[in-house]
């Protein structure tokens, strides 16, 4: 093979895993109700180690159907303990398998609820979600949660010895209208969807979505709070295509084109929010989709209700204080017209040790520095923001913010 096939090749493994990684060890302990967690991990590594191997000398037709076969018969091997080999060649070229189907939606939940088990520790509980849920690897686990890379893989191996000692209940003692369990899972798929959304990684995004909408449909409590999120989620990514130019340049919200937002999307996304709003009380959900919600249906970005919006981060926070939180009702207070207010809770932010690094933090402090016509300020702060861990597209904006400053009278 050239070297471009074997990029094809690499690239082509590595979708695959990350698309389907959970959805295969979830298939695998649910047709295998002997495997234990560690079993079904080892399994799917395997296959693509044997994929790696075999695919350079003649590629299959249908790669995701021939790890699904590849699975299977490595399972029914280790479960009968059967020494002989069956040769790859002779896999099934065409087994059924749950890809993109409602049961492959199913069977990742049933997973994802098993590792929401209250005997691990929160950390615990997130980690092995990632993990096994939606296929991230070690490095991608210890940057999304800010840990060291080896920090969270002590945490697999650990999780990993004790379901060999004692197997959770993966496949048996599935309690849908568990409150704690379904709230844990809602963050979680909150966190998966951020992440998805800040790395532009559409896959994650969509798993997310999905097993939102398959809480929705199984769940007996925290509906509301499910159909909300799905709001939130929807209402983001109405926008997706805007978020870039044909550079791939980051577009701050005000030179997004609304008029490629896509409409359907947010008109399905305001029914769910109608529908979860219905409770009593909002909760964090509800509010932060009508945020979403605000920004989604605005006619452009000066009609925006910048002070509702800044109202709705400000109960927000009562509920769940966060500095992120603050940053945000910050820069909507900035566009509502209260700059001197929304450059005061920034600095109050900023003697926060946690956030005295931010780019987040610098960047909206610059930006309200450079509305000012203060572009000395501006420029310092566009600085800072270099400093802390912005993402390489930030770090591509920051830099076309600061030649700005430098060009401006």
């Amino acid at each position: 093979m050239s070297d471009r096939d074997v990029m094809q090749l690499t690239g082509l493994l590595q979708k695959l895993y990350r698309a389907h990684f959970g959805k295969m060890v979830s298939h695998l302990l649910l047709r295998y109700t002997s495997l234990q967690l560690s079993d079904a991990e080892d399994l799917v590594q395997e296959a693509f180690t044997a994929a790696a191997a075999a695919w350079p000398k003649n590629l299959p037709d249908k790669p995701d159907a021939w790890l699904y076969a590849t699975i299977r018969n490595q399972a029914s091997r280790f479960r009968v303990r059967r020494q002989f080999h069956v040769p790859l060649e002779h896999l099934p070229a065409d087994p059924v398998m749950p890809v993109n189907s409602e049961d492959g939606d199913l069977h990742l939940l049933r997973l994802l609820f098993a590792c929401m088990h209250t005997r691990f520790a929160a950390k615990v509980q997130l980690v092995t979600a990632l993990r096994y849920v939606f296929g991230l690897q070690v490095q991608q686990i210890a940057e999304l949660l800010g840990s060291e890379a080896d920090s969270i893989s002590k945490i697999i191996y650990r999780q990993r010895q004790q379901l060999k000692s004692g197997d959770i209940a993966f496949r048996s003692g599935f309690v849908w209208w568990s409150e704690g369990k379904v709230d844990l899972a809602l963050k979680v798929l909150y966190v998966v969807f951020t992440e998805g959304w800040k790395i532009r990684e559409e896959r994650l995004c969509e798993d997310a979505l999905s097993l939102t909408r398959e809480v929705i449909r199984r769940a007996r409590v925290s509906v509301p709070d499910a159909k909300a999120l799905y709001a939130l989620m929807l209402f983001q990514l109405s926008r997706w295509e805007t978020r870039m130019n044909e550079a791939g340049e980051l577009l701050e919200l005000e030179k997004q084109q609304r008029n490629l937002w896509n409409r359907d999307m947010i008109r399905v996304a305001t029914d769910y929010l109608k529908q979860a709003s219905t409770v009593p009380a909002p909760s964090t959900y509800i509010l932060e989709a009508s945020i979403a919600y605000l920004h989604a249906t605005a006619p452009g970005f000066a009609e925006t209700p910048w002070q509702q919006i800044a109202n709705l981060y400000e109960q927000l926070n009562t509920m769940a204080p966060s500095p992120f939180v603050q940053l945000n009702q910050a820069v909507a207070l900035h566009f509502a017209g209260q700059s001197r207010r929304a450059l005061h809770m920034l600095e109050e932010l900023e003697r926060q040790p946690f956030m005295e690094h931010h780019h987040l933090l610098h960047c909206s402090m610059a930006r309200i520095y450079a509305d000012g016509d203060n572009n000395h300020l501006a420029l310092r702060h566009y600085r800072k923001a270099l400093w802390g861990k912005p993402s390489p597209e930030e770090e591509t904006f920051i830099h076309g913010k600061i030649k700005a400053c430098l060009q401006a009278p």
